[in-house]
């Protein structure tokens, strides 16, 4: 018989696998993204996307405490992250919260350390304020920086809000205000007003909104700026013809002399009706031929005074006046007004109403129409018998009308068609 082959020995030696140490992590940071995996957003339907953006979004992390050893979940931070609609935004907030509680922790910020505790907090994680008392701090602030007419626009828009709202929700926090409130709310005006000014409760609200953003840090975001305007039909005054301007002047100058000094005013220094009605005393320098205004995109602009009506003026004998006095009242000389700048306006536009009235002018014509009409002669003037061309005739223009641009200037002369060409019958060359 053949030797058995010998069974080989089974190897029963155990070995430890040595795993090399990791050092303990300190703190996690998580996402928390609605319930979903926002890498696989594109394969997700339209209703999962829009329920995952109706749950809160947060980042979620833990710290290891130190006397446990253990990891301990700490307080979600949101920090506004909500108030934005889309996954992109929200996804690009969070990671930038990310990137600031990453540094503060590994600048050695502890939850644990009583000491250092109240040493942070994230941007845009804001401390409660009512919708009511944000609006009312913002406006507040506003009145530093803008004029009256300006202050009280964004008042009655603040409290018009208010009273839309109602006033259980106007002690909510100001973050709980959503885009889709303000929508409501500017809607409601759409309905009840025009678009044109609807676009004024927006452009008011979204002033106030920015002060809260970037002023007084209530909120993480204006968001009313992202709404669009409605658009408006363009209001264009008309332009009187000369023939008009003569019946007039002739006219006020036996009936209302003091009118007429206004609106030459507005039709040789090309001012604005309102900023007529800011002029006082002091402003006025007769010496050297300099008119200082308040317009509505400076607050101090000087202007040349037109030698043509200089002689008006110095026929008010203003140095009798106190400088303080404004030039132009209800009492047909300087005084005193105390009254808001679109109330000084309005004044003299009912004023003008008699004007209109006499001579049959429709809604169209105001007081503004002078500006427009000695814009538009003047630029006719540069274009024909100067024979400059269109460039050059807005280069001289620019400085003497005020336009801060010469793309504004540009758009003025456009919107009140005051390039209009020679006549091009010569260039027909078929007779019907």
């Amino acid at each position: 018989m053949g030797k058995k082959k010998k069974k080989s020995k089974k190897y029963t030696k155990k070995y430890t696998l040595k795993i090399p140490y990791k050092m303990q992590e300190k703190y996690v940071i998580k996402f928390y993204t609605g319930g979903v995996d926002v890498d696989k957003w594109s394969d997700l339907t339209p209703t999962e996307k829009k329920n995952a953006l109706k749950k809160s979004w947060y980042i979620r992390w833990s710290f290891r405490n130190p006397k446990t050893n253990l990891l301990e979940r700490q307080t979600n931070v949101k920090a506004g992250v909500n108030r934005y609609i889309k996954k992109s935004s929200r996804l690009e907030y969070l990671n930038f919260l990310k990137k600031r509680l990453n540094k503060k922790l590994k600048n050695g910020y502890s939850p644990f350390d009583k000491k250092n505790k109240s040493d942070f907090d994230f941007e845009g994680d804001k401390k409660f304020c009512s919708i009511k008392d944000a609006l009312k701090l913002a406006h507040e602030h506003c009145k530093l920086t803008v004029s009256d007419v300006t202050s009280k626009d964004y008042y009655y828009a603040k409290e018009q809000f208010l009273d839309f709202i109602g006033s259980e929700h106007q002690l909510k926090d100001i973050n709980k205000v959503t885009k889709s409130s303000i929508v409501s709310f500017l809607n409601q005006k759409l309905k009840k007003t025009s678009a044109r000014t609807r676009n004024n409760y927006k452009s008011s609200l979204s002033a106030l909104f920015s002060v809260m953003e970037n002023k007084l840090n209530l909120i993480d975001r204006n968001f009313i700026k992202d709404i669009s305007n409605e658009k408006t039909k363009a209001k264009t005054d008309r332009t009187f013809t000369k023939s008009e301007l003569v019946e007039i002047v002739n006219w006020l100058k036996y009936t209302d002399p003091y009118l007429l000094l206004y609106i030459k005013f507005v039709a040789y220094n090309f001012l604005r009706p309102v900023e007529v009605n800011r002029l006082k005393v002091k402003d006025v320098n007769l010496e050297e031929g300099l008119l200082y205004f308040q317009a509505k995109n400076k607050s101090l602009k000087i202007k040349r005074i037109p030698s043509i009506f200089i002689e008006d003026i110095k026929a008010l004998n203003l140095h009798l006046y106190n400088k303080e006095y404004f030039l132009f009242t209800p009492k047909n000389e300087p005084a005193s007004w105390n009254s808001s700048d679109n109330s000084r306006r309005d004044t003299f536009s009912k004023r003008f109403k008699v004007v209109k009235k006499k001579f049959n002018l429709g809604l169209e014509y105001g007081l503004y129409s002078f500006r427009h009409s000695f814009i538009t002669n003047l630029f006719r003037y540069l274009r024909t018998v100067e024979n400059k061309n269109y460039s050059e005739a807005i280069e001289v223009l620019q400085p003497i009308t005020g336009h801060e641009t010469r793309a504004a200037l540009e758009k003025y002369i456009h919107t009140i068609d005051a390039d209009i060409p020679d006549d091009w019958s010569d260039k027909i060359d078929f007779i019907l």
